[in-house]
């Protein structure tokens, strides 16, 4: 039986950056349900796939630059923001880097040379022995089994991980169903678009254009008529020119709302969480990748440092994360309260006007 001194279990921004960061140090295993070896076009990631400035800031810390064949176009300047609930609409200054999402995934994997991978892979659980962990991985139909020292969960939202071994905590995230649809582009649209309507969300729905299609995205609490709700956005979004009607292909996956750092689970003993398996991700925004990376990065860190008391080590150095989830949540009200957004939008402050 095979040992390996760290698995991580999911292969995103946030386990192949800490694969990355420990592949000259430790013997990893890094396990994910997706093809990463190849361009596989399934189990996508549901992700708009914009890399914001935090993201951006993030890969320019890592010494990173992304390739170009992980870009589409258009690369996007501009965030249009349409309230339905205050019935306005505004443009501002904000430059998103366009990728396609799997290519971007399969280009941070590519970066582990070093690191053992197992590709369409599924983790169906582990089993405490003695100092270390047994864990049954199931790959295309076969079921085996692997000891290893210390077990990653990186595996989102949804992370069988921290279902599986860590159980639920007393402060658990908001969650989500977030569902995206694939459309061709008929409006020639080259901005994001963020739509806010209370009607169908607290949260908010999205528009992106990609190489010439768009994607139409929605995220809405779990346990609400997701169809009925997607259907309605559709109708109110023909008012602005948008026909949603007839959609290529759909995807949809969980998505975490962190309101309070009590709600981050970073993990115990031998079991760590990072990236979206432990809450990090933007309450405003839904952003995760520089939460992903810059987790996998701290926890990397923890690791290398002490290996022993790497959890210690991992919750002191995400302090400065916590902070940041912290200042997020000081500008919740002026996006998701309705009468302060719409004094702002009203006056306008910092909206630049599109002429085209």
């Amino acid at each position: 039986m095979q040992h390996y001194d760290i698995t991580i279990i999911g292969a995103g921004p946030a386990g192949a950056t800490l694969a990355r960061k420990l592949q000259k140090h430790y013997r990893v295993l890094l396990v994910d349900k997706r093809a990463m070896d190849r361009e596989a076009n399934n189990l996508i990631k549901n992700c708009g796939g914009l890399i914001a400035p935090d993201a951006q800031k993030t890969l320019a810390s890592f010494g990173l630059s992304i390739p170009k064949d992980v870009l589409v176009s258009p690369q996007m300047f501009s965030v249009k923001t349409i309230d339905f609930d205050n019935d306005m609409t505004r443009s501002y200054q904000r430059h998103y880097i366009n990728v396609d999402r799997e290519r971007y995934d399969r280009w941070l994997v590519s970066l582990c040379r070093d690191v053992e991978t197992s590709f369409t892979t599924r983790f169906r659980g582990a089993i405490k022995e003695q100092e270390s962990y047994r864990v049954t991985l199931l790959q295309d139909g076969v079921t085996r089994d692997i000891t290893t020292d210390i077990i990653i969960g990186a595996d989102g939202a949804n992370s069988k991980v921290k279902k599986d071994l860590l159980g639920r905590q007393v402060y658990e995230p908001k969650r989500y169903i977030s569902i995206q649809e694939w459309f061709s582009n008929t409006t020639d649209l080259n901005q994001f678009v963020a739509i806010f309507d209370n009607e169908i969300s607290d949260y908010y729905s999205w528009i992106i254009p990609k190489d010439g299609g768009l994607i139409f995205g929605t995220a809405i609490e779990e346990g609400k008529d997701i169809t009925a709700l997607r259907n309605l956005q559709k109708e109110k979004l023909k008012r602005y020119g948008y026909e949603l009607s007839s959609p290529e292909k759909r995807e949809g996956c969980y998505l975490l709302r962190t309101m309070c750092t009590k709600e981050i689970c970073l993990g115990r003993e031998n079991i760590a969480l990072i990236g979206e398996a432990a809450g990090w991700i933007s309450p405003t925004s839904a952003e995760g990748i520089s939460y992903a990376m810059i987790s996998g990065d701290m926890l990397g860190s923890a690791i290398i440092e002490d290996r022993d008391n790497f959890l210690k080590l991992y919750e002191s150095h995400s302090q400065t994360l916590k902070t940041n989830i912290i200042k997020k949540m000081l500008k919740y009200p002026m996006v998701y309260h309705k009468p302060i957004r719409g004094v702002i939008l009203k006056l306008g402050f910092q909206s630049i006007d599109i002429n085209g």
